[in-house]
């Protein structure tokens, strides 16, 4: 049980994200029967959707981010010598702590703010708009982790962008 919740909270991003994308797909794909087969569509099927997307959608985006597969052009970067290539990279790590920190204080500020509810299911926004908290407070703390990570260890920040997705998920899942 320890180790489930340990690995529970190295990867509640991916889980949280994967939740809400099956939630979502099976709600489409139930919504679709009812609509087309039995001619009687479910009206909160949509709402579901919608919430599911936008957890989906932040919690997806600090997965990506902590495995660094966002899209990038690092056509520049891949130019440079390996020292200029990490000052570089070091260099957009310290602008994306400040980016993502002030997104999670705008976030915060915008679930304080919060009074509009769902329409079918009566929910408060606040808890679909944390998920925009989760995820940009989940990127600084990636890049807090990334920045201290890149003057300790040097070569392991610089392996973490000439790395493939699939030896950083199974070198996670062996762990």
């Amino acid at each position: 049980m320890k180790k489930v919740l340990i690995l529970f909270c190295k990867r509640w991003e991916e889980v949280f994200s994967g939740v809400a994308l099956a939630i979502m797909i099976l709600t489409a794909v139930f919504n679709v029967f009812t609509r087309y087969v039995l001619q009687s569509p479910m009206t909160w099927a949509e709402e579901l959707e919608c919430i599911c997307l936008v957890w989906s959608t932040f919690c997806g985006a600090a997965a990506a981010y902590k495995y660094n597969l966002h899209y990038g052009m690092d056509f520049v970067a891949d130019r440079l010598p390996k020292k200029a290539r990490v000052k570089l990279r070091q260099c957009i790590t310290f602008m994306c702590i400040f980016l993502f920190a002030y997104l999670t204080v705008l976030s915060f500020q915008f679930v304080l703010t919060t009074t509009k509810t769902t329409t079918f299911f009566r929910l408060s926004y606040k808890y679909i708009n944390v998920a925009a908290l989760l995820g940009f407070a989940s990127m600084t703390v990636y890049s807090v982790i990334y920045m201290i990570e890149s003057f300790v260890k040097p070569n392991q920040y610089a392996d973490r962008y000439a790395k493939d997705y699939t030896e950083e998920m199974e070198e996670g899942a062996s762990e």
